[in-house]
């Protein structure tokens, strides 16, 4: 079922007079809910109209929209919009077979991986699995000597920094003597003079 939002309705409006009104413009409506206040019982300016299908409430949106509400007094006119509004799920939904939910998960799961594990391969040189990587095929599958490694130097871990910061700072000695010669350094004492 659909529904449609009805605004401008006024206190001489109620849910016979609009089902009323939609009817002699050739639209067939289910239930008609007026909002009011709850505290005060105003009404707030707006209903909810349900329709049969959401066919003939697209419907009634295209060709009732705007057009003069019969029987009004003042004349209105229709201001629809489709509803944000929605009925509360049923109470008592029906009742779910866990195992049955089990069952296909478990199928799932076990197709997924039956799937990943058909590409491993035995390499029987190695003695060890390989995986296929995507995009390959059986033809085309790696053989275990392309995956030689290249070896790698080491980094030489003991770095002078000294010497690295001024070999870096060579295009720039000004620089470099001007960063040097602002260097804090420490005082003989507590009680010697700052220099500046």
């Amino acid at each position: 079922m659909a529904s449609l939002w009805m605004g401008d309705i006024d206190e001489n409006m109620n849910e016979g007079s609009i089902s009323q009104a939609f009817q002699a413009m050739g639209e067939s409506v289910l239930s008609v809910k007026i909002i009011r206040n709850r505290f005060t019982g105003a009404l707030s300016g707006y209903c909810f109209v349900e329709f049969p299908s959401q066919a003939s409430a697209s419907r009634c949106l295209a060709n009732v929209n705007g057009k003069l509400v019969p029987g009004a007094n003042p004349p209105k006119r229709f201001k629809l919009k489709h509803a944000l509004y929605t009925k509360p799920p049923d109470p008592s939904p029906p009742a779910r077979n866990a195992t049955t939910e089990y069952v296909q998960a478990f199928n799932y799961y076990t197709q997924q991986f039956q799937q990943m594990f058909s590409n491993w391969k035995y390499d029987q040189k190695n003695n060890s699995y390989t995986y296929q990587q995507y995009g390959y095929t059986p033809n085309s599958w790696p053989a275990p000597e392309e995956f030689v490694e290249e070896a790698v130097e080491d980094p030489d871990p003991e770095v002078d920094v000294a010497e690295a910061n001024k070999q870096f700072m060579e295009q720039s000695e000004e620089l470099y003597d001007a960063l040097m010669s602002c260097h804090w350094q420490p005082l003989d004492t507590v009680t010697s003079k700052v220099p500046y």
